[in-house]
């Protein structure tokens, strides 16, 4: 028999915290709307597992850190060990991550320090909520407000983010899987909870103001058109060259109502399934636990000579508002000048590799939760739903491992955005091992 339980908290900065998401400092200015902490716990025969996601930009090392000891020192190891923590990714919340030689202003390690006391308590309340329930599961292959950031270009090149209605465009560098995950929570006969897994980046807002981005109208949404507060989580599939900007579109796709638009047409995807949706049959569960060792960049001669020519003859000329990884592709010298820096940085301080946890909860064959550090292109996701065992595979970035963005191996060679060299940043062969690993898990 499954039981679950669920909690949450609010988790949104005050004013004056920096937002993570972009190069340039962002003071928070108010808020469209709370950030949550939000906790499913299940259990089965015995065995507690479940979620706790964060609507964050990313689980930072800090954040990480942080959130093990403490959640280790409450709940004993095990339970830490059959938890997933992730972030959705909104690039409207908190930065809690420290460049060298930084240190926390007083609101922000107030916001950090209230962040993990939330995460607790959620759990705690979550775990002690258990009751009996059933889980229904289904999936439907549409995602029409994700789109593949990388393009060809008619002259051969791949170019992240080129510009709306760009005449040189070709075509998107590739497909991507539009599988969205429905995982539904049922108490007393009624709808309890969700869980869906979608691919899309959490940037539809920009500026300085707090928000939960399209997760929070998507959450907000279903709970408007059920009539009922019931718990939503989105836990993002890997979007590392996937967004929502339609760049064969002229329009404005940077604002609120943009997110309030996404967040809708979700939540309508998601509505039109739940009839749909199969019984969970499976009487066990298994988690699965491993390491997977991150193979970092090195740098070329060619690379870090090129890196300081442009330092040598780029002019220094400061960029005016948000700087966003299309300033690459726009050639603007702030971009040019802090991607030259960052090849230096990687070649002068990078290690040769960093380890990481994954995270494989298995109910028999017919649904999987698997975990990816960082920012995963889409294609890691696809290869891991196709050599599952279980019928469902839920892919869950930003959770419980750091790192950066992971793109395919062949795309290195293509360049673009995600592919810059940074410290500490991933190989080419990155993809294929983070792959390896969690399928292994799955397979254990």
């Amino acid at each position: 028999m499954y039981k679950f339980g669920y909690a949450q908290e609010i988790i949104t900065p005050p004013t004056g915290v920096g937002l993570a998401g972009y190069f340039n400092q962002r003071p928070n200015e108010g808020a469209y709307d709370d950030l949550m902490v939000k906790c499913v716990a299940l259990e089965l025969n015995g065995k507690k597992f479940g979620f706790l996601t964060f609507d964050l930009c990313s689980i930072t090392p800090l954040l990480r850190d942080a959130l093990d000891k403490r959640i280790t020192e409450k709940f004993g190891q095990e339970i830490h060990d059959s938890f997933i923590f992730s972030a959705t990714h909104t690039h409207t919340g908190p930065k809690y991550r420290l460049d060298e030689g930084e240190k926390f202003d007083e609101r922000t390690r107030y916001a950090f320090d209230r962040t993990i006391d939330a995460a607790v308590r959620a759990m705690e309340r979550a775990l002690m909520n258990l009751l009996p329930g059933e889980l229904e599961v289904g999936s439907v292959y549409n995602n029409p407000y994700g789109f593949v950031r990388r393009y060809w270009m008619k002259n051969g090149t791949i170019v992240t983010n080129p510009g709306w209605r760009n005449p040189d465009i070709d075509k998107p560098e590739c497909d991507f899987d539009r599988t969205i995950g429905i995982l539904a929570l049922k108490q007393g006969g009624r709808l309890a909870a969700l869980i869906c897994n979608i691919a899309n980046h959490g940037d539809t807002i920009g500026g300085s103001i707090v928000s939960a981005d399209w997760y929070g109208r998507f959450a907000q949404e279903i709970q408007h058109a059920l009539k009922t507060s019931i718990p939503v989580l989105v836990v993002d599939d890997a979007s590392g060259d996937i967004n929502h900007f339609d760049f064969h579109q002229e329009i404005n796709q940077s604002s609120y109502a943009e997110a309030t638009r996404i967040g809708r047409g979700y939540a309508a995807i998601v509505l039109d399934a739940l009839d749909k949706l199969e019984p969970v049959t499976a009487t066990d569960v298994k988690v699965k636990n491993s390491t997977v060792v991150i193979p970092h960049r090195k740098i070329t001669p060619e690379e870090l000579a090129e890196a300081k020519h442009t330092l040598a003859t780029v002019p220094d000329i400061k960029k005016e508002g948000d700087f966003e990884s299309q300033d690459l592709a726009n050639k603007v010298p702030a971009a040019l000048r802090y991607f030259a820096q960052r090849v230096i940085d990687c070649h002068e301080k990078s290690v040769d590799s960093h380890s990481g946890r994954i995270t494989a909860i298995q109910l028999g064959n017919q649904l999987a939760f698997v975990s990816l550090p960082g920012e995963p292109f889409n294609g890691i996701s696809r290869a891991i739903r196709e050599q599952s065992p279980c019928k469902y595979t839920f892919v869950i970035e930003l959770a419980q491992a750091v790192s950066g963005y992971v793109p395919m191996p062949e795309c290195f060679a293509r360049g673009g955005y995600e592919v810059q060299a940074g410290i500490d940043s991933c190989a080419q062969n990155a993809a294929t091992e983070i792959i390896k690993a969690s399928i292994a898990n799955l397979n254990s």
